[in-house]
């Protein structure tokens, strides 16, 4: 085969086109082909550029990285003539200035054909606000089109990759998302890309199948702006890796419904709202990511049907202000807090759950160690319901029937059919005050309609004391070896938020060592 060597205007290098009469993608060549950058004609002969990894760069096609030059037309041609021939694209490194909205096309192939878009790290110029990158497709008459705003593409794309490049602006804040893509499924992968000063670097449009990765963005002088990641549409198999989302007022915002998607080493830093989710989840976690600086790491808005949160770092900043989780009790609803998350400068308990809205709200499995030495007093400062597995390595003196929940009528631990329960002297706070008076506090709402179980031991210097039966108001029906009978040696008190106390009638006749045992509302 002949070939002839060129300078190419734009690189400055000589290059090498063969003679053929066959496109990239073994079609017939003809004069339309005929760019002078893939393709020559000299004389009848067809020649084409004899390319390295099947990639065009965009330098050829007039796009100069040098920080002046608007690159956004050539740049887009590059694309466009990539796509027709089945290739992938690179770029020469430098800076390209940008000033309007270039189209990425699909790749629909189910051949499993992959197409790279890798900018060789490459920084992309905005001093205008507008969209960068955005999805598109062509039309009966091969004009590229957006595809954003349309109903889901069943011709969507497979097997893109790309990335490799940041964004940079000379404003203060870009308010148009940065990349928009839609339809991308099975093999797309959107990597290496970093951010500063946009309000959203993504907006994620029906998308499955992807993996996003080591995407990073930020602002500057810690301004909580903007909604970093949006994701619409649905989102499945999805895996969030290694995501930075940084002084935003929502960091990762998913408007669609999740199945089965991974978030790992995801970064939750410097928001008023981490995640948030406003419509159903199912199958989702959250795995060694890094959670801190947050007003509220996750919120939840519809149903959740398993979401787990496993081996993260949990920086409260000992800010009691600070919330883990938000829900809205709706059926369906189960969170997992697993005992491997490291909680680091909590203050109270109450921190970990905030609800909305309670009529289902018993879904949510807490499973941690201790990380305080003294209680979990306000564990929830909302009534809110639960189901909990406290570490059993866990040492609490006398504060676990602080744990409230079921709409406030069914307190601590002592939940019955709703909890596990436990035994122990965990029913109740043991008031010491009087040292031969058994006077305990507990959590417990006052209420007519339920009863009031009793089961305690008392040990004193001359020996122990038991007491069993249950209250019906404030009226206790004790346990004997003939049966149940009113009894007057405990007695209940109502307090004024409604608590109540259980208390000995008389004095014991000697000092009181321990008191064991629990109070559980039926």
């Amino acid at each position: 085969m002949n070939t002839i060597e060129l300078n190419d205007p734009y690189v400055g290098e000589w290059i090498t086109f063969i003679e053929t009469d066959k496109t990239y993608n073994n079609t017939n060549i003809t004069d339309a082909d005929c760019d002078n950058i893939l393709y020559k004609k000299v004389g009848n002969v067809y020649y084409r550029r004899v390319l390295e990894d099947s990639r065009v760069d965009i330098r050829w096609f007039g796009a100069l990285p040098d920080g002046v030059t608007d690159c956004s037309d050539a740049i887009q041609q590059a694309i466009i003539s990539a796509d027709k021939y089945k290739l992938s694209v690179t770029a020469g490194k430098g800076t390209y200035v940008i000033s309007k909205k270039i189209y990425i096309p699909q790749n629909h192939d189910f051949g499993m054909f992959s197409k790279t878009y890798d900018f060789n790290e490459s920084i992309f110029l905005l001093h205008t606000d507008t969209t960068v990158f955005e999805s598109g497709y062509y039309d009966a008459n091969g004009n590229l089109v957006s595809a954003i705003g349309t109903d889901p593409d069943y011709k969507y794309s497979l097997g893109i990759k790309f990335g490799n490049f940041s964004l940079s602006t000379s404003l203060n804040n870009i308010t148009s998302p940065a990349l928009v893509f839609k339809d991308w499924h099975q093999g797309c992968e959107i990597s290496n890309i970093s951010s500063f000063k946009f309000s959203t670097l993504l907006k994620s449009v029906n998308n499955y199948y992807t993996v996003f990765n080591d995407l990073r963005t930020s602002h500057e002088n810690n301004a909580r702006l903007g909604e970093r990641f949006i994701f619409s549409g649905e989102m499945n198999l999805n895996v969030f890796r290694a995501l930075v989302a940084a002084n935003s007022l929502v960091g990762y915002k998913f408007d669609g419904p999740l199945r089965a998607c991974h978030f790992d080493a995801v970064s939750v830093e410097g928001v008023t709202t981490g995640m948030q989710f406003n419509s159903e989840i199912n199958d989702c976690s959250v795995v060694n990511s890094y959670i801190e600086n947050f007003d509220l790491a996750f919120e939840f808005n519809s149903y959740i049907d398993s979401f787990t949160l496993d081996n993260n770092y949990l920086n409260f900043v000992n800010d009691p202000s600070r919330r883990l989780i938000k829900y809205t009790g709706l059926p369906l609803n189960n969170i997992h807090l697993l005992s491997t998350n490291n909680m680091v400068g909590i203050t109270n308990y109450g921190q970990l759950f905030v609800s909305t809205e309670n009529d289902y709200g018993y879904g949510m499995e807490m499973s941690f160690n201790p990380i305080q030495s003294g209680s979990i007093n306000d564990l929830l400062t909302d009534d809110f319901g639960a189901n909990f597995n406290i570490n059993w390595k866990a040492k609490f003196p006398t504060y676990l029937a602080n744990i409230q929940n079921a709409k406030g009528l069914i307190p601590g631990n002592y939940s019955g059919q709703y909890t596990r329960g436990y035994d122990g002297p965990s029913g109740f706070e043991a008031d010491s005050t009087i040292s031969n008076l058994v006077h305990l506090k507990t959590k417990i709402k006052n209420t007519w309609t339920q009863l009031v179980y009793v089961n305690i031991k008392i040990e004193t210097t001359s020996g122990t004391k038991t007491f069993r039966g249950f209250f019906v108001g404030n009226s206790f029906y004790e346990f004997t070896t003939s049966g149940i009978a009113a009894s007057g040696v405990l007695e209940s008190v109502v307090n004024p938020d409604g608590t109540i106390d259980v208390k000995r009638t008389g004095y014991e006749s000697e000092n009181i060592i321990g008191i064991t045992g629990e109070i559980r509302l039926i």
